[in-house]
């Protein structure tokens, strides 16, 4: 399977959320790299739209990343973030209406919440424009909260990183499997 993943934001021009002296950016930067290594070794062909901090907050040339790659999904990690810092949980979106990128989702969000022990907030909809403007099932995963002490942690554990990209792997591989099934 052809896969682009999508480090959120930017780096130090774009940071996302921050909170406990982390910043969003970095958080899934780390994570997304593991992520890659995870999915290359179990035969994926990979993509990131960044490997590195940027100086853009565009979102379209991560949709094109996607579309000229010609990936079969597309993979943007994320931290949330709450004004209440007992807001915590994964939650993974998807495009309304898109069937495939409701299941991948699905598959996603089973396995981090299974495997990390989060809150599961549910697979939702949204009209995201890297959701949106990819020609393939793309899923927006917010894979805990920065704002949250505890999921802080786990966020910015080394292994527990590491844990994080194997569910989002094993959510892929789940999907992928469905996707043979049918064939």
């Amino acid at each position: 399977m052809r896969i682009c993943i999508d480090p959120g934001h930017s780096g130090s021009f774009e940071p996302g959320a921050c909170a406990g002296g982390y910043k969003e950016a970095d958080v899934v930067m780390a994570i997304s790299l593991l992520l890659a290594e995870i999915l290359q070794r179990n035969q994926h062909e990979v993509v990131l739209t960044r490997t590195r901090s940027i100086f853009t907050d565009e979102l379209q040339f991560r949709c094109d990343a996607a579309n000229d790659f010609n990936a079969d999904i597309f993979l943007s990690l994320h931290c949330n973030a709450a004004e209440n810092p007992r807001a915590l949980g994964t939650e993974v979106f998807h495009f309304p209406g898109s069937v495939e990128g409701g299941k991948l989702a699905q598959c996603i969000q089973k396995e981090i919440v299974a495997s990390m022990g989060t809150v599961d907030r549910g697979v939702k909809f949204a009209n995201f424009m890297v959701l949106r403007e990819t020609n393939c099932p793309a899923v927006l995963i917010e894979l805990a909260f920065i704002s949250n002490e505890g999921d802080r942690s786990s966020l910015t554990d080394l292994l527990l990183r590491r844990g994080f990209a194997v569910a989002v792997a094993r959510g892929v591989e789940a999907y992928s499997s469905s996707i043979v099934a049918k064939i």
